[in-house]
């Protein structure tokens, strides 16, 4: 198969396919698993999982809603209403099909089926995620946006890896 080619579709995974997911990772020296309430997506390449991103649903507890002052400071705060948000974990490529944008078709589908979503990366990431719609959450408004279980992920996390960011991807209300 020639390498320009992107002749692939987006799977859904199911129930059948979790142990070749968690394979998929294990063998990119990834640390992923299944949180609850998770939908997967992947791409093969001749039988082969080549890219892989676990989205997970958010609890249904709300964000206590920010002040006004905050809100006309930053658009991304209407991640406090209602609906809970997704959590997009474990985007992984491997090594050899990197660069070939299969990253931000999965990235497309899980924008296109999941809202609003929110990640955390490293900060090397930022552009990638900025340039596929993302914004960034500013990290002293991380505690008014987040919902209370992303927050808690979000500071556990940080303790290992203390330059990790967090974006949301929202679709602009009209």
């Amino acid at each position: 198969m020639s390498h320009t080619s992107l002749n692939y579709s987006v799977i859904v995974a199911k129930k059948a396919d979790k142990k070749s997911i968690l394979r998929f990772y294990k063998a990119n020296h990834y640390s992923a698993r299944f949180i609850g309430f998770d939908h997967c997506y992947f791409i093969k390449e001749d039988d082969n999982i080549i890219a892989c991103v676990i989205i997970s649903q958010g609890n249904n507890s709300r964000q206590v809603n920010p002040s006004s002052e905050n809100a006309s400071n930053s658009s991304y705060l209407d991640l406090c209403q209602n609906k809970p948000a997704y959590f997009l974990h474990a985007l992984l490529v491997a090594p050899n099909y990197r660069r070939r944008r299969y990253a931000e078709h999965l990235l497309a589908h899980a924008i296109m089926n999941h809202q609003p979503l929110v990640c955390f990366a490293q900060e090397s990431l930022r552009s990638f995620y900025l340039n596929n719609g993302f914004s960034h959450i500013a990290d002293n408004l991380l505690s008014l946006c987040l919902p209370h279980d992303l927050y808690s992920r979000f500071q556990q996390y940080s303790k290992t890896k203390p330059e990790l960011k967090a974006f949301v991807h929202q679709k602009v209300k009209r």
